[in-house]
């Protein structure tokens, strides 16, 4: 109710004074509504709220959505976190302030969590929900990497797809081995295991028709012709496909590695690896926080309160902006 309520009563209160906020549309508000429901979910089991929300914490949502809202009016701060550089004096002293409000709040709950015996997993459990922030930090300079020193991608669906050309390669070899040792009754299954090799020297030799021929019978295709069924494989040929070396193998590899298809991109076209900007929201940082707010002190209640109100504030006036931003 609150997740549907709060963003609403802003919504209100922003169209009647208003405030700074980008324009939604039906499909954006029922996003938000979608996204909130969601991320509530997870704050309230994983925060412990459904065992300390009361109260204390309603009243207090208000206080941080609307005192949260009234502050970013102010001229100089109608600034954002990347443009640091730019701050005026005012913004800087705004912020700072923040900061040492967040950080003797975090004091408090780090007494808190050495009282209640769980500070052995408190403090880890902060630095795995930072992770969000500084794991994006190693992605991005992964990316970067990416587009300077490997811009046909890490190839990690190169290597998994070499992988599989290799047991698949190394299976048909197998086939063909053990269809040479069979009874000459089989003689027709020995014929479609040599032609389904035959396709693997396709761009090595150019023997289209018999390779044509051989995919039919690979394929169990029904309509091939009962001639081609009985059609004994040529004896220089046979020899060319018993001795297909690991150079070879690893040629044929090579020429099918380089014919990867995606939806996304077109034929034999660059792969779409993009610069990204880490921009973070404050909806992000005071969720984030939320998680920890999770004693039932009244001031515990307090924060969490205000760092929920603070966090709605942000997806209610501006949506659930990324943590990057594609360049350009």
């Amino acid at each position: 109710m609150l997740v549907v309520a709060g963003p609403f009563a802003y919504r209100l209160v922003a169209a009647f004074f208003d405030l700074e906020r980008d324009f939604k549309s039906v499909v954006d508000h029922f996003d938000d509504v979608t996204n909130g429901l969601l991320y509530s979910y997870v704050v309230f089991t994983l925060g412990n709220y459904a065992h300390t929300f009361s109260w204390v914490t309603l009243v207090f949502y208000f206080v941080g959505l609307f005192c949260y809202c009234i502050l970013v009016e102010l001229p100089f701060m109608r600034v954002s976190l990347p443009g640091w550089r730019t701050w005026s004096t005012g913004a800087w002293v705004v912020n700072l302030t923040g900061v040492a409000l967040v950080l003797v709040a975090a004091g408090f709950h780090i007494r808190w969590a050495y009282l209640a015996g769980i500070l052995q997993w408190y403090l880890p459990l902060f630095v795995l929900a930072t992770a969000t922030v500084w794991s994006t930090m190693l992605v991005n300079r992964l990316q970067c990497y990416c587009i300077e020193k490997r811009p046909e991608g890490l190839g990690i669906e190169r290597r998994t797809r070499r992988a599989a050309l290799v047991l698949f390669t190394r299976r048909k070899q197998y086939a063909m081995n053990a269809a040479a040792a069979t009874p000459s009754s089989l003689q027709i299954s020995n014929n479609a295991n040599d032609a389904v090799n035959a396709d693997f020297l396709e761009g090595i030799e150019a023997r289209r028709s018999s390779s044509q021929g051989a995919d039919d019978i690979a394929m169990g295709n029904a309509n091939a012709s009962s001639s081609l069924l009985n059609m004994p494989i040529e004896p220089g040929r046979q020899e060319r496909i018993d001795s297909l070396t690991h150079e070879q193998k690893n040629e044929l590899i090579e020429e099918k590695l380089r014919n990867l298809h995606y939806l996304n991109v077109q034929t034999n076209g660059p792969l779409p690896l993009y610069r990204y900007n880490l921009h973070l929201h404050h909806w992000q940082i005071f969720y984030i926080l939320a998680f920890f707010t999770r004693f039932d002190e009244f001031a515990s209640k307090m924060c969490a309160g205000v760092v929920l109100g603070i966090c709605t504030q942000g997806y209610a006036a501006y949506g659930f902006d990324p943590m990057m931003n594609r360049k350009g």
